[in-house]
């Protein structure tokens, strides 16, 4: 039996699942190389249900014991968070006067 590519309950997400990328620098790379009607449709997609998946996650073991299906949904919503202000906001995928966003390295 395979392991299931998300959670029960948000099966209808699994078309976005290659939104589920670790580190931030590609979900940030996937933001730039996808076109206004991906990322419209990832949001589209994802911010209806965003308070019932983080109601999910609420309720499921973080870190590394984390189920697989529960991590991948989880990085879907960190890709949210990265696509959520072009859309919200700016409205394309072009943000002017700002940095490269694949080239910001932020000192930690």
């Amino acid at each position: 039996m395979t392991e299931a590519l998300l959670p029960q309950g948000f099966e209808n997400l699994a078309p976005f699942a290659d939104w589920a990328l670790e580190p931030e620098h590609a979900r940030t790379a996937k933001k730039v190389e996808s076109s206004m009607e991906q990322l419209r449709a990832f949001y589209d997609a994802m911010m209806p249900r965003l308070e019932e998946i983080i109601a999910y996650l609420d309720g499921v073991p973080g870190g590394d014991a984390r189920p697989a299906p529960a991590q991948r949904l989880y990085l879907m919503s960190l890709s949210l968070v990265e696509v959520a202000n072009l859309v919200e906001i700016y409205k394309r995928r072009e943000v002017i006067e700002a940095c490269d966003p694949l080239h910001f390295n932020p000192q930690r």
